[in-house]
C-alpha cells in the first residue's frame, strides 16, 4: 500500500518536473547560474508537493478500507444520500445498487465532502459518476430554520466537493410527503413526469386528467409549493462562502408515511388547505423509497472521468511549458532574424568607396554567417526550434551579401604600391577542387544517388583523403532555374548525399566534413545558354585547411581564434 501511494504521489510530479527542466535548459536564454538556481527551485518544489500527496493520500487509503464502495468497475451514476437518512431507507444495507445506479449511505449532510474524498482517494475516476441526493422529509422537521440550515450545509458541501474533484455534480432533491399514495414525480427544469412502477412514465398534465387522482392532487400541488418556496429558495441564496445551487432534478411522492402532528408538512398543508394528512402509517418495502424513475437522467450526466484532478493539473503543466517554449522560440528566432537584418542593412546601406566602415560591417556579416553554418553542421540550437528555424535563409542572403564585396587595391596618396613578390618556397600550393557534374549524379529536381554514380565518385576522389587539420567540404550549386529558396535547398541535400556516400564508403568521421549548399548565388558560368546552366550545376568537394578538424583518435585538438568567436556568438 505505501509503494502504491508512493507512486501515486510522485509519478505526476516527475512528469511535470521534467518539462519545467525541459523548458528552462532548453529554450531559457539565461546564465548557467539563474538556470541552476530555477533547476534547484524546482526540485524543491517537487519534493514538498509530493510529500505533501503522499501524507494525504497515504493516510486517506489506510481509512478507506473498510468504507462502503460501489461494486468493483461500477460505471453508473453513484448518489451520495444525505439528509434524512435515519428511517429505514438503508434498512438491509448501507449500498443498493442497480443497473442503472448506486446509492450510498452518507448519512449528516456535513460528512458528504469526507465520503466522497475516501471514494475518490480509491478510485479518482469516480468523481464524473459523483450524485448528491439530498432527502427531505417535511413531515418529521419541525422547524423550518432548522431545515433551511440543514440545506445552508448542503450549499457549502456542493461547493467543497466542487474544489475537491474540479466539477459540480449533480444535485437530486427527494422529498417524501405524507397522504394518498402516488408514483414519483419526477421534475427537471419545466417538465414533470408521473413514473408509475412497471408502467410508461406520464406528464403531470396527464395524470391530473385521470379521474382516480382528483383527491391526490391538493397534497401533490401543495408539496410542490412547499419544495419551491422553501427547499428552493434557501439553495437560490449565494454568499461569498455558500454559493447557490440548482438542483439537476427535484422527486418527490406522497404515502401514508410517520408523520409527527407539529411538523412543517401538515402544518403547511392545514394552513393552505385546511387538509391534514392521514393519521396512520403503512410499513413500506425498502424499494418504495429509492427514488429510481431519476437514474436514467442522470446516466448522461455521471460517468467516469477518464481523468481525475491530477490528471488535469498534469495537462495543465504540460500545455504550459509547451506554450511558453514556442514564444520563447519565436522570441528567440525573431531576434537572430533582427540582429542579422540588422547587420545586412548595416552592410547595404554604406557605400563601396567607404571602405573601412564597409570592412566592419563585412566582418559583422562573416561572423553571422560562421555562426550559421556552424549550426548546420552541428546541429540547430534547441531554443531555436519547433519548426520555427530560419537560419537557412538567412545564411544564404548572408552569402550572397559577401559575394558582392569588392576589396580595395593597397595605395598611398592615389598611388598604387606593388607589393613585393614573395618567395616561391612560401607560396601555398593551390587547393585542388574536385567538381562533379549533378546531372550525372542525382535526376532532375532530385537529391538522392543514382544508382550508376558509384564508379563516377571513386574516380573523381582518388585525390581527396582525409587528414587532420584539413577540412572536407562539400558544396552544392544549382542554376537560377526555379525558386531561389528551394534551389538552396536542393543543393543542400545532394551536398549530404555525397557527404554520406564518402563517410559510409571510406569510413571517414564526420568531423571531417563540412556541407554547404549556395544554390544559384555562386555560378561559374553564364546562365543565359544551356551550356552555362550545365556547368552551373555541380557538386564541389575540397580540401580546406582548419583547426581541429578531423581530429585523428588520441590527437589533441588545437585551438583557434574563429572557435572562440563562434562561442561567443551562440552564447549571446
Amino acid at each position: 500500500m505505501r509503494r502504491s501511494a508512493l507512486l501515486r504521489a510522485v509519478f505526476p510530479v516527475l512528469i511535470c518536473l521534467a518539462a519545467l527542466l525541459w523548458l528552462i535548459w532548453g529554450f531559457l536564454a539565461a546564465s548557467a547560474l539563474l538556470k541552476g538556481g530555477l533547476t534547484l527551485l524546482a526540485f524543491i518544489g517537487s519534493v514538498l508537493i509530493t510529500r505533501r500527496r503522499y501524507r494525504r493520500q497515504r493516510p486517506a487509503k489506510t481509512q478507506a478500507e473498510n468504507g462502503i464502495y460501489p461494486p468493483e468497475g461500477f460505471t453508473g451514476p453513484v448518489l451520495l444520500v444525505c439528509g434524512d437518512v435515519t428511517d429505514n431507507l438503508f434498512a438491509e444495507a448501507a449500498c443498493r445498487t442497480t443497473a442503472q445506479g448506486c446509492y450510498l449511505q452518507v448519512g449528516p449532510t456535513e460528512k458528504l465532502t469526507a465520503f466522497a474524498d475516501r471514494l475518490l482517494t480509491r478510485e479518482p475516476r469516480m468523481a464524473g459518476q459523483l450524485v448528491a441526493m439530498f432527502r427531505c422529509l417535511p413531515a418529521l422537521h419541525q422547524d423550518e430554520g432548522l431545515l433551511r440550515a440543514s440545506l445552508k450545509v448542503l450549499r457549502q458541501q456542493v461547493n467543497q466537493l466542487k474544489n475537491l474533484t474540479g466539477y459540480t455534480p449533480p444535485v437530486v432533491l427527494a422529498g417524501e410527503f405524507s397522504g394518498p399514495a402516488t408514483p414519483w414525480i419526477v421534475v427537471r427544469g419545466k417538465t414533470s413526469l408521473v413514473c408509475p412502477a412497471d408502467e410508461p412514465a406520464l406528464t403531470l398534465d396527464e395524470w391530473r386528467r385521470m379521474p382516480e387522482n382528483v383527491t391526490r392532487l391538493p397534497y401533490i400541488s401543495h408539496a410542490m409549493s412547499m419544495v419551491q418556496q422553501i427547499v428552493m429558495d434557501e439553495l437560490a441564496k449565494s454568499d461569498r462562502f455558500c454559493p447557490q445551487v440548482t438542483p439537476f432534478a427535484v422527486v418527490l411522492r406522497s404515502g401514508a408515511i410517520n408523520t409527527v402532528a407539529d411538523g412543517l408538512w401538515p402544518q403547511w398543508l392545514f394552513r393552505h388547505s385546511s387538509l391534514l394528512p392521514a393519521s396512520q402509517s403503512v410499513s413500506y418495502p425498502e424499494l418504495w423509497h429509492f427514488a429510481d424513475p431519476v437514474l436514467p437522467l442522470l446516466a448522461p450526466y455521471a460517468m467516469p472521468l477518464q481523468g481525475g484532478k491530477t490528471e488535469r493539473r498534469v495537462v495543465m503543466v504540460l500545455l504550459f511549458c509547451a506554450l511558453a517554449a514556442i514564444s520563447l522560440s519565436v522570441m528567440h528566432n525573431k531576434s537572430l532574424i533582427g540582429r542579422v537584418s540588422l547587420d545586412l542593412q548595416r552592410w547595404l546601406a554604406i557605400p563601396m568607396n567607404h571602405y573601412a566602415p564597409k570592412e566592419r560591417a563585412l566582418q559583422a556579416l562573416q561572423q553571422d554567417a560562421l555562426v550559421l553554418e556552424r549550426w548546420q553542421r552541428q546541429g540547430i540550437p534547441q531554443r531555436y526550434g519547433l519548426g520555427l528555424y530560419t537560419g537557412e535563409h538567412l545564411w544564404l542572403r548572408l552569402q550572397q551579401a559577401i559575394d558582392t564585396w569588392v576589396p580595395k587595391s593597397p595605395s598611398t596618396d592615389g598611388y598604387l604600391i606593388i607589393p613585393e613578390p614573395k618567395p616561391k618556397a612560401k607560396e601555398k600550393k593551390a587547393v585542388k577542387i574536385v567538381r562533379l557534374d549533378s546531372m550525372s549524379l542525382f535526376d532532375s529536381g532530385k537529391s538522392e544517388l543514382k544508382s550508376g554514380s558509384t564508379k563516377l565518385l571513386v574516380n573523381s576522389l582518388v585525390d581527396i583523403k582525409a587528414k587532420p587539420g584539413w577540412l572536407i567540404v562539400v558544396a552544392g550549386h544549382t542554376d537560377n532555374t526555379g525558386n531561389p529558396l528551394l534551389n538552396q535547398t536542393l543543393s543542400q541535400k545532394r551536398a549530404e548525399s555525397v557527404r554520406n556516400w564518402m563517410r559510409d564508403t571510406g569510413d571517414v568521421p564526420e568531423s571531417c566534413f563540412a556541407v554547404q549548399g549556395y544554390g544559384e548565388s555562386r555560378p561559374v558560368a553564364t546562365n543565359d545558354t544551356p551550356d552555362g546552366r550545365a556547368l552551373n550545376r555541380r557538386v564541389e568537394i575540397s580540401l580546406v585547411p582548419q583547426a581541429n578538424a578531423c581530429q585523428l583518435p588520441g590527437k589533441t585538438p588545437t585551438s583557434s581564434p574563429d572557435d572562440d568567436v563562434v562561442q561567443n556568438e551562440m552564447e549571446k
